[in-house]
Order: structure tokens, then sequence, then C-alpha cells
């Protein structure tokens, strides 16, 4: 088996769509319908993105995984006049397809994609199960990051 790591294309974005559905009802019950209504919506949305890519893992021209960055920009300082960040969301791999690295490797490529277009740094909000692949991709609790949810 020969994973490949790459950025997303964008006639891939039907695919995206239905992994991230897949990804969201894996541990609950899926609605009777709504997929084609997501697809269509996530299109949409992603068309008009700038600030987001997908790294995709593919088996035999398949997407068995996928992750996101999200890019924010920064306030300048002196020095810095092009500041921006990453954050990874909703790095998902198929179940037949798990405990083999592909996950890892995602998130090491997402890491890569934030260095590549100058963030200062990338984060993560991870589920407890996930934590080791972000240790091992050298992530590190910060102490001083906080957050104030707004919805519930």
């Amino acid at each position: 088996m020969a994973i490949e790591i790459r950025e997303s294309t964008r006639d891939e974005t039907t695919e995206l769509a239905k992994l991230r559905w897949r990804c969201t009802f894996e541990r609950r019950p899926e609605p009777d319908n709504g997929l084609d209504e997501y697809v269509r919506g996530f299109t949409a949305w992603w068309e008009r993105r700038d600030d987001f890519l997908a790294v995709v893992a593919v088996d035999e021209q398949q997407i068995v995984g996928l992750g996101f960055l999200a890019l924010a920009g920064r306030v300048p300082v002196p020095g810095a006049l092009d500041r921006r960040t990453g954050d990874i969301q909703s790095v998902y791999v198929l179940p037949d397809h798990r405990n083999q690295g592909i996950g890892s490797m995602v998130v090491r490529a997402l890491v890569d994609c934030g260095r590549e277009r100058g963030c200062s740094r990338v984060t993560v909000h991870s589920g407890r199960r996930a934590v080791p692949v972000y240790e091992r991709a050298g992530f590190q609790h910060e102490p001083k990051l906080m957050a104030h949810p707004l919805a519930d």
C-alpha cells in the first residue's frame, strides 16, 4: 500500500464533503436525508474560501483520509507585517485505513502547508484519542491559550 499525501484539488470537493459528512456521523445515526444538500452547501462554501486548504491521503485513487488547515491573518507588528497562523481541523481517516500512520502523515503535511504559507504557528483543538498523534508531530500543550465558547 503506497499512500499519497497531497493537497486536494478543486475537482475533489464532492469527495471532501462526503468524507466530512461520514466523519460527522461515524458515531451517531446518520439522517435519512441531507447528504445531497450538505454536499451542495459544502461545495458553495469551499469555492469561495481562500483561507482554507485540505490535505488528502489517497490509496489507489480513493481518498481515505483528509484534514483541513484554516489560515488566519494576525495584526502586524514591527518587523513582521504579514503575519498568519494556521489551525488544523477535521482530520479523518476511514476506519479500514486507521492505525497505519495515515493520520500522522496528514497532520505533518498540514503543518508543512502552514509553514510554506508563512504561518508563525499551527494550532489544533483535538479530541482525547488523537492527542498522541499531535504530540508525536511536535505539538505541545500551551497554557496561555484560552478559549471563550460562544455556542452550545
